[in-house]
């Protein structure tokens, strides 16, 4: 992979630090999307900038693998595969990072907040309609009761779904409230 940098930046494969530096330097103003505006300048630019840092890197590495103490020169290949592996990881990081940067300044916003609110109202409310649900079913069994058939199967089917709907409600809205609780004082 590395014959092909050097082809990138048009240098042989003898090059020295400065001579890659030097065709670095000139490729970059050449392909610079602020400077050339054909459309595959911003691809270009991109290889000569990955071209260069693969390079300096391989130049500026001991001469022997970490712990051989060979002496001998690691194969371009290997090289190439350890820096994609550490630029990958680096990457990996500043993207982490990025996102939870963005997330922390989407929390701060009103609209994170009003969001917020309008949760823990609909949470609130789903437990007032649980708690109904409840209590118009104890009321519900009561009247029927008193009536001219008093409470049949079916009367007792329906306020068995009823109750359980009526704790699922309260159980639901308070599992979210303690869940929201939880990852504001997550840090």
């Amino acid at each position: 992979m590395s014959i092909t940098y050097y082809r990138i930046l048009g240098i042989s494969e003898r090059a020295d630090i400065s001579e890659i530096k030097s065709a670095y330097r000139r490729l970059a103003k050449k392909f610079h999307p602020d400077l050339n505006k054909s459309p595959d300048a911003q691809e270009k630019f991109i290889l000569v900038n990955e071209a260069y840092e693969f390079l300096i890197k391989v130049k500026s590495q001991p001469l022997a693998y970490p712990g051989t103490g060979t002496g001998r020169h690691p194969k371009p290949e290997d090289l190439y595969n350890q820096w994609v592996r550490r630029e990958r990881m680096k990457a990996r990081a500043r993207a982490a990072k990025e996102a939870k940067r963005k997330f922390d300044e989407f929390k701060k916003s009103s609209i994170y907040r009003t969001s917020q609110i309008i949760f823990t109202f609909y949470d609130y409310l789903s437990i007032g309609i649980g708690v109904m649900i409840i209590f118009a079913t104890i009321i519900g069994l009561y009247a029927e009761r008193h009536t001219k058939d008093g409470i049949t199967i079916s009367n007792i089917v329906a306020a068995v779904f009823l109750l359980f709907l009526g704790v699922m409600f309260i159980l639901f809205s308070i599992s979210s409230i303690k869940h929201r609780n939880k990852k504001a004082y997550i840090k």
